[in-house]
């Protein structure tokens, strides 16, 4: 955190405010005692803030930084420095003791995010282009993210929560963790909600009824002694709140271990070997695009004849993932350029060939070639374990059983004559022979037009 004057391009304190939304708002500026705001005044260093029983506040600061507050809740204002020419001088640091409150991020914390830190009895927080709200019930405290991201650090580690979740934490030594809706106390952000977040949202307060005039009496001559004057009320300062142990800047262990929602994944299959990039678009979707490629060879009869085969793996992949449930579980549909292909060449058994049931000697055959292929677009579909784009930390996981749909096999199968029977009725035979041998390759082949596919892999998400 950057602790040097500010420049004189900072923007003056007048124009951080704090306003009377409802009830009675009570401001300490340093050590001088507390005083109550009438509709709004200027906000700056050293500040703390308290709300009482049916009570709001709205804090709005120079870089746009919002802060509301429900009754009963105590702020302080720690740093609060700005400079829109030099964001990097800029730093606003506050604390949290009791109550609800909603933060919506300015200019620093959006630019300058290290520069921004909240401290709570139970963690610190730090944040990234984050709207959020924080409420404190008992020893618990409660914080949903409706928008970015905040990262929740105490004694027991860091928890980054992303919008849409809501996580509790009871201590400082306690990790915070993400709860279901059903599992928050009913009302917990309502009073929250209803506080506006603009100046000129706040409700005019209601007309005072006119007094009513007094009716005459009628007193005695004598002089009647004065009533005593009555003292005003004293307004008490809130309770002395004792100064926080150092924490951890949680902006900063959030650049250490907050990453971006891109991921690169190496994995292994039944496609061959492959890498990926993967994008995570929400909590509950990402994008995949990938290469794979591999070569094999292996031999196996078909029909009548041995091969020698070459099974040529290529696949560029473009997939969809939806999660379904919180977790690493998903779906996945999408499409796959397909340049699979296999290369065949007939070997002779014992001198022979016997092609479509017709025997030749290998002097008679120069050679007998084909090629199988599959379409170039194929579908696929499967469910996989592993979101390498959502998880907050560097290494990661990942599986994928599925099926690509490539259709029906085209085969081709050519047999050359030797010379030695080039121009004869053999060679016609011979080559008649092979187009039925094609036939019957392409019908015990037909199997391969579902591929089944199954990976692991390894992802890093930086």
């Amino acid at each position: 955190m950057k602790t040097g004057a500010p420049s004189d391009a900072a923007a003056p304190a007048s124009e951080s405010r704090v306003y009377v939304v409802s009830g009675d708002v009570y401001v300490t500026q340093g050590k001088h005692p507390a005083h109550r705001v009438v509709k709004s005044e200027p906000i700056a260093s050293d500040t703390l803030v308290e709300t009482r029983n049916g009570s709001a506040a709205l804090l709005k600061f120079a870089d746009g930084q919002v802060v509301t507050m429900q009754a009963n809740s105590l702020f302080k204002v720690r740093e609060y420095r700005y400079d829109p020419k030099h964001i990097s001088n800029s730093s606003a640091v506050f604390s949290m003791f009791q109550g609800g409150m909603r933060f919506i991020t300015g200019l620093i914390g959006k630019l300058n995010h290290q520069s921004f830190r909240l401290s709570t009895p139970n963690v610190t927080i730090g944040i990234r282009g984050t709207e959020f709200m924080l409420v404190m019930d008992g020893h618990s405290m409660y914080s949903r993210v409706l928008k970015g991201k905040i990262a929740m650090t105490n004694a027991a580690g860091m928890k980054v929560v992303r919008a849409g979740h809501t996580a509790v934490v009871s201590s400082s030594v306690k990790l915070a963790s993400l709860v279901s809706g059903s599992a928050i106390p009913a009302g917990t952000f309502g009073a929250l909600l209803a506080v506006p977040v603009e100046p000129s949202a706040i409700p005019a307060p209601a007309p005072e009824p006119p007094p009513v005039p007094a009716m005459p009496v009628a007193t005695p001559v004598a002089a009647v002694p004065a009533a005593a004057e009555t003292a005003p009320p004293i307004e008490t300062a809130p309770p002395a709140i004792p100064e926080e142990s150092p924490e951890p800047e949680a902006a900063d262990e959030m650049d250490r271990n907050s990453r971006s929602d891109l991921a690169v994944v190496g994995k292994v299959g039944s496609l061959g070997l492959g890498a990926e990039l993967a994008l995570g678009l929400t909590d509950s979707l990402g994008a995949r695009i990938g290469l794979n490629a591999f070569n094999y060879n292996y031999n196996a009869t078909s029909s009548t004849v041995n091969y020698d085969f070459k099974l040529q793996l290529q696949t560029v992949s473009a997939l969809a993932d939806w999660y379904p449930f919180e977790g690493s579980f998903r779906t996945s549909v999408g499409v796959m350029y397909n340049n699979n292909k296999v290369s065949l060449a007939g070997l002779p058994t014992g001198g022979t060939y016997t092609i479509n049931g017709t025997t030749y000697n290998s002097t008679d055959v120069g050679s007998l070639q084909g090629e199988m292929a599959f379409n170039k677009v194929a579908p696929y579909i499967g469910i996989g374990w592993g979101n390498p784009a959502e998880k907050d930390k560097g290494w990661g996981f990942t599986s994928d059983i599925g099926v690509l749909f490539q259709g029906n096999p085209k085969t081709s199968l050519v047999a050359t004559c030797s010379s030695a029977i080039a121009g004869t009725a053999s060679c016609t035979q011979l080559q008649s022979d092979a187009a039925a041998e094609n036939t019957k390759l392409q019908s015990d082949l037909s199997n391969f037009k579902w591929w089944p596919v199954a990976s692991i892999g390894i992802s890093y998400q930086w």
